[in-house]
């Protein structure tokens, strides 16, 4: 692993992983339930074979078992996602080398092996090395992390608010207490139970209808006649939606009230 590179996001420790790069949360349902579904399907499926000459009758097999819809046509589901533990705590290429013995095999999924090898998500490139520390030793689950891991504005905008109020950038020694994690984890989980998410076709801050894609906005002066928020790209990535300004203040109490209770624990460490 190179210094810029320092942690291998995709597969970081023994507890989860994530393949949202490979289109796993690529659905119209990218619920938890609905997605665990697909991984089991494919692993079902998959190691069942007791051949892999013909995995195009994996593939009409796996095709009969999907029942959800597609949330971008351009971006390939890839079908060999699954579970490459004996826990299923961990998702990622069943065709991989370290899985099956055979280099070659990733040469039959869409995007074969060379992009797979050569692909790193802007998780790497875009996010601090305490930022992606923060969210390896926080989330623990595969559905969790991959939706985290690769939403950089909510990742960055937490730290910004953060460090903008204690006046200095974070400092990795002091993220490892328990009260610490605790309170990440608390952020990162509106990830998933965030009670102000929008019902469209929304992914992140991404809305999508058929071939096209575009970045969501909420119209605070043309609804409220207030400025932006202070906690516009958090509220965005949450996939928010406000049907009063009262739920918008709701929303942005709840987000100060992350904030607060992780510098109360960081400020203890000093």
């Amino acid at each position: 692993m190179s210094a810029h590179h320092p942690i291998m996001l995709c597969q970081p420790d023994a507890h989860k992983s994530c393949s949202a790069c490979c289109g796993l949360y690529n659905w119209v349902d990218h619920s938890r339930s609905a997605l665990t579904a697909i991984v089991d399907a494919q692993t079902e499926l998959f190691f069942a074979l007791t051949t892999y000459d013909n995995l195009d009758n994996y593939r009409n097999q796996r095709n009969r078992k999907i029942n959800n819809t597609k949330l971008f046509e351009t971006i390939y589901n890839c079908e060999f996602v699954g579970y490459i533990d004996s826990e299923h705590k961990k998702v990622g290429c069943m065709l991989h080398p370290a899985v099956t013995g055979n280099p070659e095999l990733r040469n039959h999924c869409f995007y074969g092996s060379k992009v797979c090898n050569e692909h790193f998500c802007p998780g790497f490139s875009c996010l601090t090395t305490p930022e992606q520390r923060a969210v390896v030793a926080t989330v623990h689950d595969w559905y969790l992390y991959g939706l985290v891991i690769t939403d950089i504005d909510l990742v960055k905008e937490f730290f910004k608010n953060v460090e903008n109020t204690i006046g200095e950038s974070i400092k990795v020694s002091r993220l490892d207490t328990p009260k610490i994690h605790a309170a990440l984890t608390d952020f990162f989980t509106l990830k998933e139970h965030w009670k102000f998410q929008a019902k469209e076709n929304r992914l992140g801050k991404y809305y999508f209808s058929k071939a096209e894609y575009n970045i969501a906005r909420i119209e605070y002066t043309q609804k409220w006649g207030i400025p932006p928020s202070p906690f516009d790209k958090i509220l965005i990535s949450l996939e928010s939606d406000f049907a009063t300004k009262e739920e918008l203040e709701e929303a942005e109490t709840i987000i100060q009230d992350k904030i607060t209770a992780f510098i109360d624990a960081y400020n203890r460490q000093v």
